[in-house]
């Protein structure tokens, strides 16, 4: 992901609430800021869905991300979030978002993915999408902002 992307990203985030968090121009940059495994998806010229990645030891304080902190005491990497732009959902996007990012785990020898999906604001495609990808659940969360979240991980091979 380049700084180049962010317009197209925060539009596809604008489009993807509520079942993803708000994502404002400065705090996207505060997030390139910080060391990251972040990947975009492109179609023709434009980007068709973002993923925010970080590993376990990144200085990223995001509850979810911390929780993971607490009941993992191995690498991961935490994703935070996956997001397609609409017209693209069920194509493929986040499952070659996803391919992308077990493949940087693979190379850096991470064992695990972390993410949460929002429970309330129901997100149940999202829930959907990733159980198909071999999520499971860790924990439930309530957040600041007011969401119930399901904390869910997946161990990958080797």
């Amino acid at each position: 992901m380049h700084a180049r992307d962010a317009p197209q990203v925060l539009a596809i985030n604008r489009d993807s609430r509520p079942g993803v968090a708000p994502l404002e121009a400065a705090e996207l940059s505060r997030l390139m800021a910080l060391p990251h495994e972040h990947r975009v998806a492109t179609r023709g010229s434009g980007v068709a869905g973002y993923l925010l990645a970080f590993q376990r030891g990144t200085p990223y304080e995001g509850e979810e991300f911390l929780a993971f902190r607490q009941s993992f005491s191995g690498p991961y990497l935490y994703v935070d979030p996956v997001a397609v732009a609409p017209a693209l959902r069920a194509t493929g996007v986040g499952r070659c978002l996803y391919a992308a990012i077990q493949s940087v785990a693979a190379l850096q020898g991470t064992g695990v993915l972390c993410c949460e999906v929002n429970l309330t604001p129901p997100n149940p495609g999202s829930q959907a999408f990733h159980r198909r990808l071999g999520f499971s659940p860790v924990a439930t969360l309530t957040t600041r902002d007011g969401r119930d979240v399901e904390l869910l991980a997946k161990s990958l091979p080797g």
